[in-house]
Formats: C-alpha cells, sequence, structure tokens
C-alpha cells in the first residue's frame, strides 16, 4: 500500500468485520511535535489482550477466508519507517483504536492519498454504519459525519453519483484548506 487513504480502507473493513455500527476515522497534523496521527475507532466486537497482542503478526488472522492477515503489519511497519510507530487499544464487547503516528517531515512518509474517496467508498458500501471523518491541522478543524450529511440533506442513503461527486468535491476543499493535499 503506498498511500496512508489505503492503509485507513483496510482497518476500516476490519472495524465492518467486527461488527461496528460507529466508526471515527481521524487524520491530525501535530505542528508541536511534527507528528502526524492516523487513528481509526469503531466500536465492534473488540479483541482480548491476546488478540489484540498477535495482530501485528502477519501469521496471524481471525478470519477463516485466508491464513495470513498483512493490513495491520504492513500499517505498522509504515509508520516506523517514518519514525513514528502503531498501537493498538482494544476491549471486548467495547470496540478497538488502531492509531499511527508519522514524522510529517520524514521522506519515508506516505502521502495521505485519496482520503476523501476513501471515506466516501465505505460511506456508500456501508449505509448502515454511522461513519465521521474528522481532520486537524495547525490550519483548521474538519468534521463531516454520515448523520450530519443525512440531517443537512434529508436523505435516507448517501447514494448517487451527483451527490458522491458534490461530497467528495467538497471534502477535498476542506482538506486542501488543511494541507493534508
Amino acid at each position: 500500500m503506498k498511500k496512508i487513504a489505503l492503509h485507513i480502507l483496510d482497518i476500516a473493513e476490519n472495524s465492518i468485520s467486527a461488527g461496528a455500527d460507529r466508526v471515527l476515522i481521524s487524520v491530525m497534523d501535530e505542528d508541536s511535535t511534527r507528528l502526524q496521527s492516523i487513528r481509526i475507532e469503531d466500536n465492534g466486537r473488540g479483541m482480548s489482550e491476546e488478540e489484540a497482542s498477535r495482530v501485528s503478526d502477519p501469521f496471524y488472522t481471525s478470519r477463516t477466508t485466508r491464513r495470513v492477515g498483512m493490513g495491520i503489519p504492513l500499517f505498522r511497519q509504515h509508520a516506523e519507517m517514518a519514525g513514528g510507530g502503531l498501537k493498538i487499544h482494544s476491549e471486548e464487547g467495547v470496540g478497538t483504536t488502531v492509531e499511527a503516528r508519522f514524522q510529517l517531515d520524514h521522506p519515508d512518509r506516505q502521502p495521505v492519498g485519496d482520503l476523501e474517496g476513501s471515506w466516501l467508498l465505505l460511506v456508500s458500501s456501508n449505509p448502515g454504519i454511522e461513519w465521521e471523518l474528522r481532520c486537524e491541522t495547525g490550519h483548521g478543524i474538519f468534521s463531516i459525519s454520515t448523520s450530519q450529511i443525512r440531517r443537512e440533506l434529508d436523505l435516507d442513503l448517501i447514494q448517487g453519483r451527483v451527490l458522491t461527486n458534490e461530497l467528495k468535491r467538497m471534502i477535498r476543499n476542506n482538506l486542501d484548506e488543511l494541507g493534508l493535499i
């Protein structure tokens, strides 16, 4: 995976598999520490301490459809290559938080990529889940959620090419103003 947005998609898919009905994706650039933090929080099944300690092992997966799980190990590797790291906090029956940190000025830090497209793909593919995207940099804060979109546009489903294209343009403009793209 060459872009952080692809890592986010992968981790969010884990949240869906864990039965989450609420997922928060946060991207924060911390000027004081020169770190970028990527956090995916869900209210899914959560994991035991043993499971949480093993998810960074590429030869461990809870899935029965394959024998390896590369998503979190690759995310950890990319964070560490860029002078950061990855932490997982999980509690059974409560949910899981995966947070990766990258040095902002590190030459090996991957670009964020198509964050807006990735978020909208998750939203349109999983209408029963409450999705939120929260971004913060020294230039300001931007936040959007599916409940906010439904409320403001009086919609049941967030679908349709015209709507998703407009949402993508609006999110991209806000990310650009924050300096994330």
